[in-house]
């Protein structure tokens, strides 16, 4: 069955979740795009026979993508209004912008969560994209937040970092599966990984601040 990620991520979950178990076959993707170009559910929801709710911010989805516009305010009114489970497996977030401020709202609890990570910020870095729910991209690498700030929220929430793929996307996992599951990288190792070239990117006009 083909791997619809963009880094390989589905492939890495798939072999996390043989570690750690199912809660319920049950994954959630925002923005999903066609709901199978870079996506991280696709896989489960072919391959393995998943159910799930895939989303996306465009007035005409295709292949079974929902059309929600998402913020920090909407967030878990979406996921009652589309009878997301309290607890499920996977969470993927990826929407260029507030993906920070989205998860931090989220009541939900999945095991594991991939998101979208602004690497052009060395790991010693804490910042985050100001919040504005009506942020849309604008072709500039001012999206999402740095590692360490998206470390912190996780640590807040009870999860640890697990894995980081293609200097795009952060893997987080429930603590509770630490035992069985151990971390791949921490952001110790990633200070020898992230590519300083991108350091200094085009931000654009919006502003980053430093994490709650």
């Amino acid at each position: 069955m083909k791997d619809y990620s963009q880094h390989g991520e589905s492939l890495v979950l798939e072999e996390l979740f043989e570690k750690i178990g199912l809660i319920n076959s049950y994954g959630v993707e925002f923005g999903a795009s066609d709901g199978y170009w870079l996506s991280n559910l696709r896989f489960f929801l072919e391959a393995k026979q998943w159910a799930g709710l895939q989303m996306e911010g465009v007035k005409h989805p295709i292949n079974g993508v929902v059309n929600e516009f998402i913020t920090a305010e909407n967030i878990n009114s979406l996921f009652q209004k589309h009878n997301v489970p309290e607890r499920f497996d996977l969470l993927s977030i990826d929407i260029d912008g507030n993906d920070y401020w989205v998860w931090r709202e989220i009541k939900s609890i999945p095991s594991v969560v991939v998101i979208e990570y602004n690497s052009n910020f060395d790991v010693d870095t804490d910042l985050v994209l100001e919040y504005n729910p009506n942020n849309s991209f604008d072709g500039s690498y001012a999206y999402s937040a740095s590692a360490k700030a998206l470390c912190r929220l996780s640590e807040t929430k009870g999860y640890y970092l697990y894995d980081e793929l293609g200097y795009c996307n952060l893997i987080f996992v429930k603590s509770e599966y630490a035992p069985v599951a151990p971390p791949k990288v921490t952001l110790d190792t990633l200070r020898d990984r992230l590519p300083y070239y991108q350091h200094g990117r085009n931000l654009g006009n919006k502003r980053f601040i430093c994490s709650p």
